[in-house]
């Protein structure tokens, strides 16, 4: 018993033995507690149903205030608000359409289904892992600190260790296969799209159960919403998002559902799939969500679950495979999740984490850093071949880092300077020299999104030629006795390089500045703390900074890093806090940018991507540094990895080899090498590269013309 349900049950006794002893002659009742799930809807619907009609009064207003602005606006002004008057328009449209729809939350009969649906189920997909893979075994890593919680959502909810226990496992209605992208069956079984484009219908599999043996009722997708936007819990982000995003959910009986959106998008079923929430776990959901579902981890439909014994704090949190898992011999999932047990040990200090796991009391560890790699595992289990080393390429969509020019400082709003200064930065002597030339140079802002990267736009290499060049059209002619350039007024070409002050970073920076002077560019090298300095990029106060932001497929993301709006506010000075760092302003952009954001088709994406890639280049307001297309580690020669034409190591789409789950324990190789540990048996050396998926994913073409009627996504 909590703390605090201990002072309520002591203070509700006394309030008892109070009434008793005052001659009070009313019987008490309990309160009982409800889920409140059938109370919440038909409320929820009305707020829904009059947020709608106050946006639609709000969105009339400002379309009729922006018509009569237009009227003597100035050129800029006019364009502006042209801009303006489109956007508000298509949000009308939206408000209109969600309205038209009904409400949000819709019971219906199976007979009330739109008959013609054109059915899909994902069938003819490459198997994902190896049908070697063994059942069994405990898969031992560490995390690097305890989490706040075990909650999925709420209060401090949003910790690194909730994918362990949720995101990477959890199966939502469908999902993508991480070697074609294409769509393929989660939950649901089948799937299809409504004529208009805006609805989706899932055929739910009857096989689908909770880990923790529950059925799932088509409500409990439905519960999935209301218990992240009710008022018992504060999820700003998740509840704009439900209500603003999904303009209808609808069950048809327990066997369909469907997900209706306010505008069509390109891989519909993907977007409007989701995971349902046990309303049986959450059936004392209420003001107390937060306390009382502390460190309760909730049941769901991947294949492991946390018993509340094996979230030791602190320490340790452990999974356990459930044996019975409704999709162990479905075809995208058999192969897969394969340990009894997967421990994850909490070890603050990286070294010592090491040492553990050469110790062999872990079984995997992270060697990407060329240290690690080249000198760390030179160690005698890696000789003895105890540890084996993998070095894995990945197709998972890149970080677009390096410099990122900011077009509202005076310096950078000539373009021939910008292209000047892009030639002056060598990456390539980065690489060489801080990474030892393991990193590959990134070659433009849009890399690892298969299709949707244009492969035509490639990297500005180090010139110094090519750099003098353009800055001599900018105007610096005159090389002063220091070697670098000046206009004939004196004015010197410099700029600031602002950069977090942390790592290797200023080695990095110390070469970048000594290779630019050699093109007659002084680097001043700007190193902040990396509060100060994420502050100083955000107020938009930086010439050039080194920056990087995440990705994550299936597509890259334009409209907050490159439309207008997020370049300037309306006085015309550069708008803080937006991801717009480069202040870059230009109709052209806003245009692709808008393709990709409110593409239909995923040939729309690709088309204005392609466009947005090559602008950027263009305009040279992005220098793109380094990339690191592959992932190194190291394994206990028990720990097993799939070796397939399809899946050669692991998936391509992935982060992590760790996230494919596609790995085993062998106990029998596990037992063999401890003994020969004990006996000093070596085995061979194993070091191997695996680069099927370096250049890309090799697909048929019937394959990919597939991939692209359907909705897919291929990578060529």
């Amino acid at each position: 018993m909590s703390k605090r349900w201990k002072y309520l049950w002591q203070a509700g006794a006394a309030l008892i033995s109070l009434c008793l002893l005052s001659s009070c002659g009313e019987e008490q009742e309990e309160v009982e507690r409800t889920f409140g799930f059938d109370e919440f809807v038909p409320k929820y619907n009305a707020y829904i149903k009059n947020w709608l009609a106050g946006e639609r009064h709000r969105v009339k207003k400002e379309i009729d205030s922006l018509s009569e602005e237009q009227a003597g606006a100035d050129e800029r002004k006019l364009a502006e608000l042209k801009d303006s008057l489109a956007d508000a328009r298509r949000e009308l449209a939206r408000i209109e359409y969600r309205q038209s729809v009904g409400d949000y939350f819709a019971f219906k009969k199976e007979t009330d289904l739109p008959e013609g649906l054109q059915w899909e189920d994902g069938s003819g997909q490459p198997e994902i892992g190896d049908s070697r893979a063994r059942k069994g075994g405990s898969f031992h890593f560490y995390i690097s600190e305890f989490p706040a919680t075990v909650r999925q959502f709420g209060k401090e909810a949003n910790n690194s260790f909730r994918s362990e226990i949720y995101d990477n496992l959890e199966v939502a209605l469908i999902g993508l296969h991480p070697i074609t992208s294409r769509i393929i069956p989660g939950t649901a079984k089948r799937w299809a799209v409504s004529e208009d484009g805006h609805t989706v219908y899932y055929e739910l599999d009857p096989d689908a159960r909770y880990n923790d043996g529950h059925k799932i009722p088509v409500k409990d997708y439905m519960v999935s919403i209301y218990i992240r936007v009710s008022d018992y819990v504060s999820a700003p982000f998740q509840k704009q998002y439900y209500r603003e995003q999904f303009a209808q959910v609808a069950s048809y009986g327990e066997k369909y559902l469907s997900v209706t959106l306010p505008e069509q998008k390109p891989l519909m079923p993907y977007y409007g799939a989701m995971a349902p929430a046990p309303s049986h776990f959450f059936k004392d959901y209420g003001p107390d969500f937060v306390d009382r579902y502390q460190w309760k981890v909730a049941p769901h439909t991947g294949a492991y679950y946390v018993k509340d014994k094996d979230v030791v704090k602190g320490v340790s949190i452990t999974l356990t495979r459930d044996k019975d898992w409704w999709a162990k011999d479905k075809q995208y999932y058999r192969n897969r999740f394969n340990p009894d047990k997967m421990v994850f040990t909490v070890i603050r200090d990286e070294s010592k984490a090491f040492e553990l796991f050469r110790a062999g009391q872990l079984d995997v560890f992270g060697l990407t850093r060329p240290n690690f790699w080249y000198e760390k595992s030179e160690i005698d289990p890696v000789f003895d071949g105890y540890i084996e080393r993998y070095q894995f390429y990945n197709q998972f969509p890149r970080s677009p880092r390096g410099a990122y020019m900011n077009v509202a400082r005076p310096i950078f709003q000539n373009l021939d300077l910008r292209k000047g200064v892009d030639f002056s930065l060598n990456w390539q002597k980065c690489i060489d020299v801080i990474f030892r030339g393991d990193y590959a140079r990134l070659q433009q802002f849009s890399v690892g999104f298969g299709e949707i990267t244009n492969p035509n736009v490639r990297a500005r290499q180090f010139s110094v030629i090519r750099a003098r060049e353009h800055f001599a059209k900018a105007g610096y002619t005159q090389e002063g006795s220091d070697g670098i350039l000046r206009k004939p007024s004196g004015e010197r070409l410099a700029v600031n390089l602002s950069y977090p002050n942390v790592a290797y970073y200023p080695r990095l920076v110390a070469v970048l500045k000594e290779e630019a002077k050699k093109a007659g560019l002084d680097i001043r090298a700007d190193g902040l703390e990396s509060t100060v300095y994420y502050k100083k990029v955000m107020k938009k106060e930086h010439d050039m900074c080194i920056w990087a932001w995440g990705t994550n497929p299936p597509f890259p993301r334009y409209y907050q890093s490159f439309f207008s709006k997020n370049a300037f506010d309306s006085n015309g000075e550069p708008k803080p806090q937006t991801n717009n760092i480069n202040c870059y302003s230009n109709p052209v952009m806003d245009k692709y940018c808008k393709g990709v954001r409110y593409a239909r088709t995923v040939e729309e994406v690709k088309e204005n991507s392609w466009k947005a890639q090559q602008l950027i280049h263009d305009e040279a307001l992005f220098s793109p540094a380094w990339v690191t297309n592959f992932v190194r580690v190291g394994s206990w020669r028990w720990l097993r990895w799939p070796d397939t034409e399809d899946t050669p190591f692991c998936v391509p789409i992935v982060y992590s080899p760790l996230e494919s789950y596609c790995y085993w324990i062998d106990e029998e190789i596990k037992q063999e090498t401890l003994k020969a540990k004990r006996l000093g048996k070596t085995f061979p050396e194993v070091q191997v590269v695996i680069d099927d998926f370096k250049d890309g994913i090799p697909v048929t073409q019937e394959k990919s013309e597939e991939a692209r009627e359907e909705g897919g996504m291929s990578n060529e």
